[in-house]
């Protein structure tokens, strides 16, 4: 019985080893470990990028034009955050929910449906916060806060607690988290509306894209813009 068991076993083995083959998986030829590198590469514009996938970016598209800065996303030489339908129109935590419009003729404030429902300068800070001066990628960013100026104008309000507070400057905190996967961070600071991301959640959910133009890295949050207050400058 023994005996029938290995023979059993050897056979087992011999066809592991031939499927390997058979079903394209063959062995390493040679033991030296030869690396590939991925390429993140896109062979286009950040512009053509965004338009060739309306599947996610509908609603940033819709904003862009309705603000009037379709300029700002062909000029070279910065990154961009780009937003998902998620971050924007879709879910609790998205932009139209947690800035909700009251329509003419109401008096009570609901989820807005449409860019039109908010005043064109409203759109235009949200979406300029998002574009980074410069280019960063995980060659130029590491594990430490790191402040970089966006696009947005210096003077803006936002909410906290209830409160109608002012900010007087128009940077976003950028790092890669403290995870192997190198989740990158935006804003991971307390006062933040999600609360102190984990170190394991990155607020982008596909990075480092190098399009010809910049680089890109997609996301399904908003980000609130600091105050000086809450970058511990005051």
């Amino acid at each position: 019985m023994k005996v029938f068991r290995y023979f059993i076993g050897l056979a087992l083995f011999c066809f592991s080893l031939s499927s390997c083959t058979l079903f394209g998986l063959d062995f390493q030829s040679n033991e030296e470990y030869e690396a590939k590198e991925a390429d993140n590469k896109v062979n286009m514009t950040i512009w053509e990028f965004i338009q060739d996938r309306p599947d996610i970016f509908s609603t940033l598209i819709e904003g862009i034009q309705y603000a009037g800065i379709e300029d700002l996303y062909k000029e070279p030489g910065n990154t961009h955050i780009l937003l998902t339908n998620s971050a924007l129109s879709s879910g609790d935590n998205c932009f139209w929910q947690k800035n909700p419009v009251i329509l003419p003729g109401t008096a009570e404030a609901i989820a807005a449906t449409a860019w039109e429902q908010y005043d064109k300068k409203i759109v235009r800070e949200l979406l300029t916060y998002h574009i980074v001066r410069g280019e960063w990628s995980y060659f130029n960013i590491d594990s430490s806060d790191r402040w970089i100026e966006t696009y947005g104008d210096g003077q803006f309000s936002y909410n906290r607690d209830g409160q109608t507070l002012k900010g007087d400057t128009a940077v976003m905190c950028i790092k890669a988290g403290h995870d192997r996967n190198l989740p990158l961070q935006l804003n991971n600071f307390e006062w933040n509306y999600r609360g102190l991301l984990a170190a394991s959640s990155g607020s982008c959910r596909t990075t480092n894209i190098h399009a010809r133009d910049g680089y890109i890295h997609v996301s399904d949050w908003w980000q609130p813009r600091p105050s000086r207050y809450f970058m511990n400058q005051e």
